[in-house]
This record gives structure tokens, sequence and C-alpha cells, in this order.
């Protein structure tokens, strides 16, 4: 295990004899980290497989970019830098725009035109500066291009660069590494991570946190949407970068590049695996686990949608024990909640209090569709 911090050090900041910062005044937190671990073994019923979810929706602006983001606004305080400058799907930006808030220091991001508008919200509601930029997450040659030339303006005008990948900005994806130090505390026996992949920051720092560690690797499953399929691109040996536009509609996964080189080695070093999974399947995941009450939005789902395709595929078998990265909060994209809800407005109760009474449900079951209805 890697040297947790003495003292009142809690969530990322127990480990921050491995984090870059090197004077812990300059520290930005909001209680990020620590997240719990929920056991849904019951509500899925696979033959001999355990799961729990990894509940990263529930940092604190929703998402597991919170600890990339304490990380990167930690040392632009400690180094006095301006602020950030960087791209975003909604998640990473809305994180920066609230660490950026708690430093004191400028954010600047450039987002997707597809960003949910409650992800935007967030990040301006926080004062960052947003602009939309067509192409970019969609289209491979923007959002690369795009990317390098954030690094450089970035190093020009004094802004660490926001880009969440290791080819980018290594050190404040250290923060992504503390998922796995608290997996190794929380879940020691887990024998599968499933992970959702957009730009593979998260999946690449998983592997890295393990590493970190002196016990054995889990097997770290990518899961990434068929309709962005950079993972497969660098498995067979390219770089990672789609050939046409991204086509999936999941909030977060629509990365037409791949942001850090390490996946594959990731892959290859866990004795992992890709699971491609459709938008069909996500949205089932994530009505699943919305039924059940573990709020999260598509993206947080995703793992959930790889998992039960190895399941079907028999690729998780009996004796597995699995964890699942829920990286975002339900409340983040609307639209995928509206998709869940009875377009009907809520009937206007005229009666009194003893006829609603009368009339609730008397018998077993529970409110609304059951998790097999919502999964086909």
């Amino acid at each position: 295990m890697p040297p947790s911090t003495a003292g009142r050090a809690t969530g990322i900041w127990r480990w921050g004899d491995l984090l870059p910062l090197r004077d812990r005044r300059h520290a930005v937190s909001l209680g990020e980290g620590d997240t719990p671990l929920l056991d849904i073994t019951e509500t899925l019923a696979l033959p001999g497989v355990t799961v729990h979810v990894k509940c990263e929706h529930l940092n604190p602006t929703g998402s597991f970019k919170d600890r990339i983001a304490a990380v990167a606004l930690s040392l632009v305080r400690e180094r006095s830098l301006l602020g950030v400058l960087g791209t975003s799907s909604g998640n990473g930006g809305a994180a920066a725009s609230a660490y950026g808030a708690r430093a004191g220091r400028h954010v600047v991001l450039l987002a997707l035109v597809t960003t949910p508008p409650e992800k935007l919200v967030q990040i301006r509601s926080t004062g960052a500066t947003v602009h939309l930029v067509e192409g970019l997450g969609h289209d491979p040659r923007t959002t690369r291009l795009l990317a390098e030339e954030v690094r450089a303006a970035g190093a020009r005008h004094g802004y660490l660069p926001f880009l969440t990948g290791g080819r980018y900005a290594p050190e404040m994806m250290t923060g992504a590494r503390t998922i796995a130090y608290e997996l190794a505390e929380q879940a020691a026996a887990t024998t599968h991570v499933y992970a959702p992949v957009g730009g593979g920051g998260l999946y690449a720092s998983l592997w890295r946190g393990y590493r970190d560690l002196a016990g054995a690797v889990p097997r770290l499953v990518a899961v990434q949407p068929s309709g962005c399929p950079t993972v497969r691109d660098a498995l067979a040996g390219g770089p990672g970068v789609l050939t046409r536009p991204s086509t999936t509609v999941v909030s977060g996964l629509q990365v037409a590049t791949l942001f850090d080189d390490d996946v594959p080695q990731a892959v290859a070093g866990s004795a992992g695996h890709l699971t491609e999974v459709t938008d069909d399947q996500v949205m089932a995941a994530h009505a699943r686990l919305i039924r059940n009450g573990v709020f999260v939005e598509p993206a947080g789902a995703t793992a959930l949608a790889g998992l039960l395709a190895d399941a079907e595929a028999g690729r998780l078998p009996a004796g597995s024990r699995a964890v699942l990265v829920a990286t975002g909060a339900g409340w983040k994209d609307g639209g995928a909640l509206r998709n869940l809800t009875d377009p009907r407005p809520p009937e206007l109760w005229t009666a009194g209090i003893d006829e609603l009474l009368d009339s609730l449900p008397s018998g077993p079951g529970r409110r609304g569709a059951q998790p097999e209805e919502a999964t086909g």
C-alpha cells in the first residue's frame, strides 16, 4: 500500500506524498475523494458475481474530475499562475470552474457544442469564461489540434493547461490515481474494475494508481461507446484517433481522440480488455441504476453497460468481484432524465389527505418500472 498522510489530511490529500504539490499549504480542496463503495450485487443478480459501484458521482461538483481539478488548482496556486485554460465536455469544466473559484483564479474553457445545458450552467455560475467550439470532441482533427494549441497558449500566458489526459497534463492527472488507492483499501479482493473511456485519462490513471501499490492489479476493463472507437484503433496499433466524427450521444464520452497514450499499455499491463457498447446499452444501464436509486448520468452508467455485456458474452466468470466506476451525477444531464420520466405533468390532487392515503399501494412491489423492465 502507498503511504497515507497522517494527521488531519482527508480525501485525496491522504495521499499527498504521491501527489505533485510540494507545499500542502497551497492545497485547494472542496472535500473531494473518499467516495463510498455501494454494493449492488443483489440488484443485478448475476450468478456468482459480486458487484460494487465506486460512487465518484458523489464528489463535490458531481464527478471524478474534482480529484483532477483539486490537484490542478493547487499547482496553479503554488506556482503563482493566473489560472487554468482547457477544453471540456462539461464535467471537467465544472470541476475546474468550482476549484478555480475556491482558489481565486481564472478559468477559461473551450467546450463542446453538445455540452448539456445543466453542465454549462454549472460552469458559468461559478465564474468561468466558456466558449463553445464547433467540432470539438466530435471531430478528431479539431479536437487534437485544439488540445495542442491550448497547451502551448497556456504555457505562453501563465495558465496551467486543463486537458484531462496524461499526454497533455500528467501532473494534474495524478489526482485520478487516488481512486485506485481508495479501491485498494475498500475492496482489496477486486478482480475486475470497469471504467468508461472518453479521452482515456481515467482508465490510464487507474492503471498507474494500481501500479503505485504493492499488490496485484485487477483486470481493468475499458468500456467505450461503439460510436467512438478510439481504444479499438489504439489496440490495433493506431494513434487512437477516429477517421470519422464521433457518433455517440453519451455526454462526456464524445472524444474523437485519446488524450492518454498509455491506454493500450494499461490494457495489456492489467490483463484487461476493451468492451464496446451501443448507446442503447448505455441508456438501458442508466435506467437500471436510476430506478435503483443510483443517481448517475449516462456516462456514469457506461461501466455497468460493459459489465452486463461481458456477463452476457461469458467474459465475467463466477467468482468475479467487480467494481464499476460511476463517473458523473444524474442531475448533470436533464435530457437523459426526462427520457426516463412520464412526460405528463403530475396530477393535481384536489381531494383530502385521507383519500390520498386510501389510494396508496397496499401490496408488495415498488414504484415505477422494475429493473428488468428498465433494461428490456
